[in-house]
């Protein structure tokens, strides 16, 4: 049996409620503190889950061995640095923190105690991705496309830091590079803030990406398609589905072996693999590898550095974006 861990949540609503609930199931953690500014969610889901009702967070950190924090963006340097200081490991979800400043404190307390520090991006531990990770070689090009259905909940929230950094993370991630080229444009359409927005990631080793993320389509889509030398892999994020296209005959390519033959092209054959992800729960995934980094002594598959480096990017992405949108402006008014 693995030693169950004691944890705290706070920030109970619409994601914390669900740490919340997978905690409460688990077989690895004892869900022992909920918190919630909102003095009705903080005393609801206390009594959901039989918890003593907590009137602080600093009564939640006393009562925990690890805390996760879904609050704003705004609050998660002060969360993490109170809990960091008291000992305790730290979930918090993405993003990270809110700009640069904060990021270099929560890397320079981190760095200087044995507490570990994992980061909320999920999309890392989504079953199709996981499915064809080790199928992805060297990609030279890589599209993604993460449109949202309108909803006024998110309005208020920058789109590359909510919305956009998933696939930041994702592809940073998959190219094993930060990117030395950013070019990228947002547009406002129903709110004061860019509603859609889209940028080109250009990396040292060459590959270059293309994202575009939406909160006002009408058909919601998560997906992200790779290109690399004979290879294409396409991933359906919200279907939790992939599949890989490889070109078979070329100089130093294997058999065709699982792959379906789809096509022949000069002698050449492409095959197509269709893979069968898990059904597992990303989110209760990403807290046991959270679990898992605690009890062994190990970086978290997501760790406030590898969060750092996403965080940046996205911060990036939403300055040109800003400076994007202030010259279509001035140039729009010189000819007026």
């Amino acid at each position: 049996m693995t030693d169950r861990l004691t944890i705290g949540v706070v920030g109970v609503g619409h994601l914390g409620a669900h740490h919340a609930r997978l905690l409460a199931q688990s077989s690895r953690w004892q869900l022992k503190a909920v918190f919630d500014i909102d003095s009705r969610k903080n005393s609801e889901t206390a009594a959901q889950y039989s918890l003593p009702l907590c009137s602080s967070v600093e009564e939640l950190i006393d009562r925990c061995q690890a805390v996760v924090v879904c609050t704003p963006t705004a609050s998660h340097t002060l969360l993490a640095e109170a809990a960091i200081n008291a000992g305790r490991h730290v979930f918090v979800e993405k993003p990270l923190c809110g700009d640069e400043g904060e990021i270099a404190r929560l890397l320079a307390l981190i760095d200087r105690t044995p507490v570990i520090g994992a980061v909320g991006h999920i999309e890392r531990f989504n079953p199709a991705v996981e499915a064809v990770r080790t199928e992805i070689e060297k990609p030279r090009f890589i599209e993604a496309h993460r449109l949202n259905s309108f909803s006024p909940r998110g309005l208020a929230t920058d789109i590359v830091l909510e919305v956009m950094i998933h696939d930041i993370d994702l592809v940073c991630d998959l190219v094993g590079e930060t990117p030395h080229e950013i070019r990228a444009a947002g547009v406002p359409v129903l709110s004061n803030t860019d509603d859609i927005a889209n940028c080109r990631l250009a990396f040292p080793g060459g590959c270059v990406a293309n994202l575009t993320a939406s909160r006002i389509s009408t058909s919601p889509m998560r997906k992200l398609r790779v290109f690399s030398v004979n290879r294409y892999t396409s991933i359906d994020l919200q279907a939790r589905t992939a599949e890989t296209y490889r070109l078979f005959g070329a100089q130093g390519s294997p058999d065709i072996g699982a792959y379906t033959p789809v096509a022949s092209w000069q002698g050449r054959a492409i095959g197509r693999h269709t893979a069968e992800p898990n059904d597992a729960n990303a989110l209760e995934s990403e807290l046991n590898d959270f679990h898992s980094a605690i009890t062994e002594g190990r970086r978290p598959r997501v760790d406030f550095h590898e969060a750092a480096r996403s965080l940046r990017v996205a911060l990036a992405v939403a300055e040109a974006c800003r400076l994007s949108t202030e010259t279509a402006r001035t140039a729009l008014l010189k000819t007026i």
